[in-house]
């Protein structure tokens, strides 16, 4: 897409406006480690929703897997009765089940409207070894890895040690394939550190990989539609307050991180930046909205690392606060989300 295009796009200010109020579901919360945040982003977009547009309901989704409205204090049996009171669910969900496909195939079967990509799309995206497998098929360059799970670990260790000196070096990171917000992982440097982390992490997930270390600045991008037309929104580039790269803390504790956007590279890696998070977000099938994660590295390279398909949006989140710096409000935004999901 052209410059032009995209500035076309961005600042393209006819306003959606259904031909009658549709009444959205938030749905927040979940079982997943990122059940917390997923309550902030769900409250962030319920109270940003237009009431003249929308009328919204708050719907929760329990640690056991159930759906609750929070203001009623009722359950929900999407499955048989209930199925036909929203004509859209705005998902808010972080984390399994909400954003890895499990909820979209729900609905998908149910026949009830969603917002984000699809079955395959999230299923793809959340699952970062997938992910991987996707840039590199359409030629994105993205950092080479070793991913495993508790049974390779035990009996295969010593080749997975081998397979990380000569491919991999030192420092690594490590992480879960299929977690978000930075949840388990971490940075290391020695390979006693690593038997360690991987020894303890791998408890509590079913799969890790262990990925080339990249040294350099860490940047992202969002993606929004308008139009059925994909557009990238400025960049940004993070600096991690509270961590030694963009973890959890830094993600979501006040003045854990701070965010320069647009960012403060040159405008021609600002560009580049741009044109990879647009070539991520339809590799992977997005819809609506991604963000994709970057690392601009100190020899120049730029080295993709992995797309969110359902981007956080709580008060301290990267993809509203790019939106606004394009002119784009948080009202305006989820007008957007919503707008791309009903052209499905």
């Amino acid at each position: 897409m052209s410059e032009p295009e995209i500035l076309r796009c961005a600042q393209d200010d006819k306003a959606f406006m259904p031909k009658k109020k549709l009444r959205i579901a938030v749905l927040m919360g979940g079982p997943s480690a990122e059940r917390e945040i997923s309550l902030i982003t769900g409250q962030a977009i319920y109270k940003n929703l237009d009431r003249k547009k929308y009328h919204v309901t708050a719907v929760e989704m329990t640690p056991d897997s159930r759906f609750f409205i929070p203001d009623q204090k009722k359950y929900l049996d999407l499955q048989n009765k209930d199925r036909k009171l929203f004509d859209l669910i705005f998902i808010a969900l972080h984390g399994s089940p909400g954003e890895d496909g499990t909820v979209q195939g729900m609905l998908e079967a149910l026949g009830i409207p969603y917002t984000g990509p699809g079955v395959l799309s999230s299923a793809l995206a959340m699952d970062k070894e997938k992910t991987a497998e996707i840039y590199r098929v359409h030629n994105i360059l993205t950092p080479d890895f070793i991913a495993f799970g508790p049974k390779e670990w035990g009996g295969e260790r010593s080749a997975i040690l081998k397979h990380v000196k000569k491919y991999l070096g030192l420092p690594v990171v490590i992480k879960p394939t299929n977690q978000g917000s930075a949840v388990g992982t971490a940075i290391v440097k020695t390979e006693k550190k690593l038997i360690s982390k991987v020894s303890r992490i791998i408890k509590q997930f079913p799969r890790l990989m262990i990925q080339q270390f990249i040294k350099g600045q860490e940047a992202t991008c969002g993606v929004l539609e308008k139009n059925d037309q994909a557009f990238p929104l400025p960049p940004t580039r993070i600096i991690a307050n509270a961590g030694e790269f963009y973890d959890y803390k830094s993600k979501y504790a006040p003045g854990g991180s701070t965010h320069i956007c647009p960012a403060d590279f040159s405008s021609s890696v600002n560009k580049k930046i741009q044109t990879l998070a647009l070539q991520a977000h339809h590799a992977l099938g997005c819809r609506g909205m991604s963000r994709t994660d970057i690392f601009v590295a100190d020899t120049g390279k730029l080295w993709v690392i992995e797309t969110n398909t359902i981007p956080g949006m709580t008060p301290t989140s990267l993809l509203p606060e790019a939106a606004s710096k394009a002119g784009i409000s948080f009202p305006k935004m989820l007008d957007m989300i919503i707008e791309s999901s009903l052209q499905k």
